[in-house]
């Protein structure tokens, strides 16, 4: 059961591809939510849309080889101009000419790469711990070569290639432990292993190995520098996915704010939905200038 009803959902064909999507409230205000990537879809958004709804227009969107959206054949559909154009599409259909886009993770690096694509349409960007290269990855990630026949499946050993296809299932067990350090996340890890299991190991590896995109690494600092619009990045302390320090230089580079969750981890959104969504409301409404 859902907590709020959408006035619209469905899938919306680009290109030949199906691209889910759902719309809940009303309002001159939209404020469009992205997810970061194949392994969770739109659902992870469900303790915000509720609340933002009662005040906005709010726009979700499946990522490619998730929720309703397409499975990928190849690497090709798989892009990030592909994932960029999804939203302007979606955008485009349920007429938003102009939105505020809120993103976590990768999903914050694509609403940075649309803010500087297009500034005429963005109004404001809220990015919860960014995945944008802007410091070297954390430690912990590098430990092992993702690609490699390992000796142990021990740890960060399970984001690997071949643990992948051996068992989607204990990886994502494992990666969202990880997502949320704090204490009695057992719903929200729950969550979101089921959400990771709606998609596999196949396709999450089509995404992987698709040709990087540079503005999401070398092209980062120029693609932020390129923002004109207002920026809020919240990162959490405990972050074992992105080093908070990338989020604070976004911030910086951008002119933008920058809020540090002490004791959260990567997910804020769902493990502390409350000051997420009256960070993501206020934010909204200074930058759309809303009374509501």
């Amino acid at each position: 059961m859902r907590a709020a009803a959408p006035v619209e959902e469905g899938v919306l064909e680009r290109d030949g591809f199906g691209v889910g999507y759902a719309m809940y409230g009303a309002g001159d205000v939209t404020v469009c939510l992205v997810m970061p990537d194949t392994i969770v879809h739109a659902g992870a958004w469900k303790a915000q849309v509720p609340f933002l709804a009662r005040h906005f227009r709010v726009v979700t969107i499946d990522p490619r080889g998730n929720g309703r959206s397409d499975r990928p054949t190849g690497s090709e559909q798989m892009t990030a101009q592909h994932l960029l154009d999804d939203v302007w599409a979606v955008l485009d259909h349920v007429g938003a000419e102009r939105v505020v886009m809120g993103g976590v993770c990768a999903g914050a690096g694509l609403c940075t790469i649309l803010a500087a694509e297009r500034p005429d349409r963005v109004l404001g960007v809220f990015a919860i711990n960014p995945g944008l290269a802007l410091r070297p990855p954390l430690p912990h990630r590098l430990q092992f070569d993702f690609d490699a026949e390992l000796d142990t499946d021990e740890g960060w050993a399970r984001s690997n290639r071949h643990y992948w296809l051996r068992d989607w299932p204990g990886f994502a067990e494992f990666f969202f432990t990880q997502m949320f350090p704090e204490p009695h996340s057992s719903k929200q890890v729950e969550d979101t292993v089921g959400w990771a299991l709606e998609t596999t190991p196949e396709t999450m590896l089509i995404d992987h190995d698709g040709e990087p995109d540079p503005r999401f690494s070398t092209d980062a600092e120029d693609v932020c520098r390129a923002l004109r619009c207002p920026v809020l990045v919240v990162s959490g302390s405990l972050d074992m996915c992105q080093d908070p320090d990338r989020g604070r230089r976004v911030a910086e580079l951008t002119g933008g704010d920058f809020v540090l969750l002490e004791g959260c981890g990567h997910l804020p959104l769902a493990r502390d939905p409350v000051k997420i969504n009256l960070l993501l409301r206020d934010f909204v409404r200074q930058v759309s200038r809303a009374t509501v």
